[in-house]
């Protein structure tokens, strides 16, 4: 039956070698870790009915510096071979040794049945004290066997896991043999766990919060954007724009139960959802609107026109009221969530974006002036104007603090609640834009869009303690909790 299969799609698999082949020659290679731009080939991987992405990680923290030239990263399904795009041509242990994990490749494939994964390795060296000293390598195509067939559906998107024993892989002093097992992605039950979605790829990636490493990953067509997380409902609520769809995700299975369709009128660009699930508030902003979703039937049951460029929401459930930032009328909006009317507007000084509810204020980031505006709650009386960095774009609060992302300046400044200014920023680089805090584990989550992963930072010494490599931009990250 398998032989008889694999006759039947022999043409289309040989046509998407040939065509996975000519796109891996075109493509540029990825750079040192936590420290590059997403370059245009990030996106121009080869497509495929399911995407799958390869990290690296090291069996030991410690063992010789070894340095590895490779190519020609590819799956095999029933003897056809299957290319993915290299995202590093170079592969140092020190540099997966900071970082606990890299990305090696990632690509598109055809649905199927797959059993094995190689690469040909060009050239090896062992790092001596900054000295380059070559080997010799015993085989240079490496081949691993999965752990148990992989079977790969249409829409699919999944991580595999190499694991490089870098002491094994020395054989004697001058010949380089490398040794290397992997596993399938296995997910743990909720706990200890962040989302982050990459539009760009159709996937959302899953990091477990203890180690900050990807464990996993879920494929999601739509572009999907804003995610939220309900931990009490087992719910993952992911906004779908290309789809104009809301789909709900179990979190405990990450297996899809339910989408909401969007009229098709309306072009949602940021989601919120109430506590308890029942509800989802979407905004249009190039058609100005509001639309309330009923999570239980699936039906619009609210919709108002709202300001101009309507661009943030933040959902402030003890008082009933949704807060919307409007970045051409320069205005935030505070609407009841159940009749869906205004009941006040304030002014800000510049393009409102991003903002956070905090001890009966409400801060909101402007872009346009760097700075953030501090508002009473409730009323909206204006108290008082904060310097940050250069546009700023998202708040998160933790430990005390509140976290200020400045997309223009590549740096997070820090606030606390009450005070007239703000101290001195966390550099990270790039350009940080969606944040989010595991409270449990004390760390602030920063994606970037400019490098395509999520800066770490350490809240009990505001310093960047690691970085989670994606290679690609992300938009919304959650911890669940």
């Amino acid at each position: 039956m398998k032989a008889r299969l694999a006759g039947v799609n022999i043409i289309s698999h040989l046509l998407f070698l040939l065509c996975g082949i000519f796109s891996l020659a075109g493509c540029q290679q990825g750079g040192a870790v936590g420290g590059d731009s997403l370059s245009g080939a990030a996106f121009q991987e080869s497509s495929g009915d399911a995407r799958l992405s390869v990290f690296l990680r090291l069996k030991e923290p410690e063992g010789p510096n070894l340095w590895m030239k490779i190519s020609n990263l590819e799956v095999e399904s029933y003897n056809t071979w299957f290319p993915l795009r290299t995202i590093r041509e170079e592969i140092q242990r020190q540099d997966v040794r900071s970082n606990g994990q890299i990305l090696a490749g990632r690509g598109g494939v055809p649905a199927g049945q797959y059993q094995r994964i190689r690469f040909t390795v060009e050239k090896a060296a062992l790092d001596r004290d900054g000295e380059m000293i070559f080997l010799s390598v015993d085989n240079p195509v490496v081949e691993i066997n999965f752990p148990v067939e992989l079977n790969l559906a249409k829409g699919d998107s999944t991580s595999l896991f190499l694991t490089w024993d870098t002491a094994g892989s020395m054989q004697g002093t001058a010949i380089l043999h490398p040794n290397m097992s992997l596993n399938l992605q296995s997910i743990p039950l909720v706990t200890d766990l962040a989302y982050v979605s990459c539009p760009a790829l159709d996937t959302i990636y899953i990091i477990r919060t203890d180690l900050n490493m990807v464990c996993g990953s879920i494929g999601i067509s739509g572009k999907p954007t804003t995610i939220a997380a309900n931990l009490a409902a087992n719910r993952l609520f992911v906004l779908a724009p290309k789809d104009s769809a809301v789909k709900t995700f179990e979190l405990t299975s990450n297996s899809l139960i339910d989408q909401i369709r969007i009229p098709l009128s309306v072009k949602a660009t940021y989601m919120t959802v109430s506590s308890d699930g029942k509800k989802a508030y979407l905004l249009d902003e190039m058609g100005n609107n509001l639309l309330r979703l009923d999570m239980q039937t699936g039906t619009v049951d609210g919709q108002i026109r709202i300001g101009s460029r309507p661009k943030y929401m933040l959902y402030l459930e003890d008082q009933n009221l949704i807060a919307i930032s409007c970045a051409y009328a320069q205005k935030v909006y505070f609407v009841d969530a159940t009749s869906l009317t205004v009941v006040n507007t304030v002014d800000t000084g510049g393009t409102p974006d991003g903002m956070l509810a905090r001890d009966n204020y409400l801060f909101v980031a402007e872009s346009s002036s760097n700075s953030v505006s501090v508002f009473e709650l409730p009323g909206g009386r204006n108290k008082f104007r904060i310097n940050v960095g250069i546009k700023p774009r998202r708040l998160v609060f933790g430990n005390s603090h509140i976290y200020i992302s400045n997309y223009g300046s590549g740096n997070i400044s820090l606030m606390k609640p009450g005070q007239l200014n703000a101290s001195r920023g966390i550099q990270v680089g790039g350009m940080p834009f969606g944040m989010d805090v595991s409270l449990i584990r004390q760390w602030l989550y920063v994606g970037d869009e400019y490098k395509g992963g999520v800066s770490v930072i350490d809240l009990s010494s505001n310093k960047v303690a690691g970085w989670i490599e994606l290679g690609a931009a992300p938009d919304t990250f959650v911890v669940v909790k």
